[in-house]
């Protein structure tokens, strides 16, 4: 019997699921909430159909404030600025080193 595997591959939740995490430690980031709560009590309800125990594997919920690169770490965009501001400053010396100096007949 034909079993589907694939059920919502439009689902944002889906393509964030699949995708690969570069570091044992990491984030998914599975939906947002685009109204303002008000302040009280909330239940969250999970079903846990991944098991991980098998590799020790943890999960955990965390409810947290997204800016426009995602989340609350900068390491990637930092670094990416200083690769960039890098790649620059060689491309300062190499232009000038070429200018400066004297051609070889």
């Amino acid at each position: 019997m034909y079993k589907k595997q694939w059920i919502d591959m439009e689902s944002e939740q889906f393509a964030v699921w699949m995708r690969l995490a570069v570091m044992p430690n990491f984030r998914k980031f599975v939906g947002r909430i685009e109204v303002d709560l008000d302040s009280g009590d909330y239940t969250l309800t999970i079903a846990n159909n991944y098991d991980v125990s098998e590799w020790s594997g943890e999960k955990h919920i965390v409810l947290s404030t997204a800016n426009t690169l995602g989340g609350r770490n900068f390491f990637l965009g930092t670094l990416f600025l200083v690769a960039g501001g890098f790649c620059a400053l060689l491309d300062i010396i190499f232009i000038v080193i070429k200018f400066f100096r004297k051609r070889e007949r």
